[in-house]
């Protein structure tokens, strides 16, 4: 458990820091395993702020969640496109093993980022001019797969006759993977699936 911290008064034009430092300190107690202690409050102790400070950068829970998840997809997308592979294929494949590798590395983020410790679309719901923020999570890693996935059908190294839709279908399958690893631990995973349901996912040849 983190131990909250004192903090001096921001000085004039520091007003983004503090907001940096308020989406920190939520990213720190749900990386301390702890999100029942991300509240309002909880938040403004652990930035060694007043509660009522947080209202000049966001008005409610949902505002600064959603930034934990924004900043939390930008580093998801610059580790897929850190991989510079020349053959699609295998960059493809790199691309989806930096993605397990981030939702092994963060899971506590990755909970927030899909919906297990916060529920986009309840979010939505109560704050409708969030709308075109939350559809846009996750896009631009997304994107990322899809236009390698096309980079592999362009150089005949993929069967996919409808990137979009596979691209969609090796999403669904790279975070089911990811998922089931941690809910089952001791299941004996075989040490080739990875890259099977990379590879078939992708129609890879």
């Amino acid at each position: 458990m983190t131990t909250p911290r004192t903090r001096a008064r921001n000085k004039r034009g520091e007003g983004a820091q503090l907001r940096d430092e308020i989406v920190g300190a939520a990213t720190k107690l749900l990386e301390d395993g702890t999100p029942e202690n991300v509240t309002l409050r909880g938040i403004a102790r652990q930035a060694g702020i007043s509660a009522p400070s947080i209202y000049a950068h966001f008005p409610d829970l949902d505002s600064i969640l959603l930034a934990v998840a924004q900043r939390a997809f930008g580093v998801l997308e610059q580790e897929l496109g850190a991989a510079d592979d020349e053959d699609p294929a295998q960059r493809l494949r790199a691309i989806c093993a930096a993605y397990l590798t981030f939702a092994e590395r963060r899971p506590h983020q990755y909970r927030v980022m899909f919906g297990a410790v916060w529920d986009a679309g309840q979010a939505r719901d109560r704050a409708p001019g969030m709308a075109d923020e939350l559809a846009a999570l996750g896009m631009g890693a997304f994107e990322i797969l899809r236009r390698t996935l096309a980079d592999c059908v362009a150089s005949g190294r993929s069967t996919s006759a409808d990137p979009f839709r596979d691209a969609t279908a090796l999403w669904v399958g790279l975070h089911g993977f990811a998922q089931l690893q941690v809910a089952a631990p001791l299941f004996p995973w075989p040490p080739e699936l990875r890259g099977t349901v990379i590879d078939r996912m992708a129609l890879l040849r």
